[in-house]
């Protein structure tokens, strides 16, 4: 019998050591040591990123002039709550009565909100409505609507309510000071009276005329007709008509009457030539055109608001196109009237009026008065309009050289735009005033009144003789609405791009919500 070896006994295991702090390192350390985590390690993934969350109310205002607030009291109940939204409400009523963006309009109400401690708020904002609703931490709901019906353009009272938002969010005021200030910015009457204003239509429209040589006298008559065709229109304006037939009524008023002054200048010493004729015109449908809203528009666009910003583009282009049937209409007539009279009326060829035509010295003048009159129409404050007119001047120049240089009008418009847009923001900031009181009349000098004149001028008159015709003067028109165009997005463009440069107004009051963040989590406020 074979005995059978038994099997060794198995290896007792090792007895592993848990994570921890050992008996000895207790004893002698008294707490437990800190040891280094190890670091997880990363492994390729096909899964998606997280889904997107709401964006806090604070992150709406990033890129902002009011970004970086200060909330000036605690998580707002219902009756404070109800009472911020009314402030809230007004300061977007009285933005959008006087020009104000879209967007400009929103970020204004959210960071009136914010610094009252609204932590979930809405905002919806429409070409005429402004509609606000709030959910308060007990759970009850707060909605408020304002309808702005007949606004009326007013940027040094938007210049005053920019300031009063940039003081509440810096925590220089609150609410109650917020309050009674902006009630009595909205009692302030406007800056300056109808007459003044009607007069600086006449010297924007004097402006352009200076800008494309004409003589003094062809000066003189585009001050007065434009000065005429914007006193009719005001007369006419009582009847409530829609803009088209105000716009086709001003073109076709300023045509004759530039026309008038033709004919007069032909049996008298001082002569109108055709090319003045065409300057006295140019200069009055620059002053008709609605470029005060056309900037707005397409920043509203190109901000996210697309229903808001097609509703006022669509506007615009309908006053324009109504401004181009009178015109067309009232250079129908003049050719009429001239040949029963025997007076000779040549288009003038396209390829002989050059845009900024006159000497350097004339061009400059010219583009500071439109910028200065300029900021009189939009009733812009006493302190905008040296800003404006320097600025107007710029760019004018800018363009000037950018087109002489072989780029075209489109892109040398284009990129004056831009500077234009990127200086306001930077200079309107510094003097607590949004970018658009000092961007939209600095561009006044940039639109192309004479290429609507010329094409039209082509349009109407069946022979030419510069060997224009219907095609040539139709590619002049568009051409004309894309240098338009030009000047809305690139003044939008310049506006983002000067964005980072707030930095300097922005830092003392993000430096005071840090020195304050600490103090106020002690006592139970929340930060949106």
């Amino acid at each position: 019998m074979t005995s059978s070896t038994p099997p060794p006994p198995r290896p007792t295991p090792r007895p592993r050591r848990r994570p921890g702090p050992t008996p000895e390192e207790l004893t002698t350390t008294g707490s437990i040591p800190q040891r280094p985590q190890p670091k997880p390690r990363r492994r390729p993934t096909l899964r998606g990123e997280q889904p997107t969350e709401t964006i806090p109310l604070r992150g709406s205002l990033r890129g902002t002039p009011y970004r970086d607030p200060r909330v000036t009291r605690a998580v707002a109940e219902e009756q404070a709550a109800a009472h911020a939204m009314d402030l809230a409400l007004r300061v977007a009523e009285i933005m959008l009565r006087s020009g104000s963006s879209a967007a400009g309009v929103e970020a204004a109400t959210i960071a009136v909100g914010v610094a009252a401690g609204l932590e979930d708020l809405d905002v919806d904002l429409t070409m005429q409505s402004m509609h606000m609703q709030c959910r308060t931490p007990s759970g009850q709901t707060i909605s408020r609507l304002r309808v702005v019906r007949q606004p009326r353009l007013d940027f040094a009272r938007l210049a005053m309510v920019h300031a009063l938002v940039d003081d509440l969010v810096s925590g220089d005021i609150d609410l109650e000071q917020a309050d009674s200030q902006l009630r009595e910015i909205s009692r302030t009457p406007r800056m300056w009276s109808r007459w003044f204003v009607t007069l600086a239509e006449g010297g924007v429209a004097a402006g352009v005329a200076i800008i494309l040589g004409a003589g003094n006298f062809a000066v003189l008559v585009a001050l007065l007709a434009a000065c005429v065709t914007i006193g009719l229109a005001s007369l006419v304006d009582r009847l409530n008509l829609p803009d088209f037939y105000l716009g086709a009524l001003g073109g076709a008023v300023a045509t004759f009457v530039a026309f008038l002054a033709y004919v007069l200048g032909t049996w008298s010493v001082v002569p109108i030539s055709p090319s003045d004729f065409a300057f006295i015109v140019a200069g009055g449908i620059v002053a008709l055109l609605p470029s005060r809203t056309l900037i707005s528009a397409m920043e509203d666009v190109l901000s996210g608001f697309p229903v808001t910003g097609s509703a006022r583009i669509f506007a615009v282009m309908l006053h324009t196109f109504g401004l181009i049937v009178g015109v067309a209409g009232g250079l129908g007539m003049s050719l009429q009237v001239g040949e029963l009279l025997g007076i000779g009326l040549q288009p003038p060829p396209i390829d002989k009026l050059a845009w900024a035509s006159a000497a350097v010295p004339m061009v400059v003048a010219g583009a500071v008065l439109i910028g200065l009159a300029g900021a009189v129409t939009l009733q812009g404050s006493r302190r905008m309009l040296v800003p404006a007119s320097l600025l107007c001047a710029v760019g004018v120049a800018v363009a000037a050289v950018i087109a002489q240089a072989g780029l075209g009008r489109v892109t040398a418009t284009g990129i004056a735009a831009v500077v234009i847009g990127f200086a306001a923001r930077v200079i309107a900031l510094r003097m607590d005033a949004p970018a658009l009181t000092i961007a939209v009349p600095a561009t006044f000098g940039l639109f192309p009144g004479l290429g609507i004149f010329v094409g039209l001028y082509h349009m109407t008159s069946p022979t030419t003789s510069s060997g224009g015709d219907t095609t040539q003067g139709l590619f002049s028109v568009l051409g004309a609405l894309g240098v338009i165009m030009a000047i809305a997005t690139g003044t939008t463009l310049g506006d983002r791009l000067a964005a980072p440069f707030d930095a300097p107004v922005a830092q003392r009051r993000r430096a005071a919500v840090e020195q304050e963040g600490a103090g106020r989590e002690d006592e139970g406020w929340e930060i949106v």
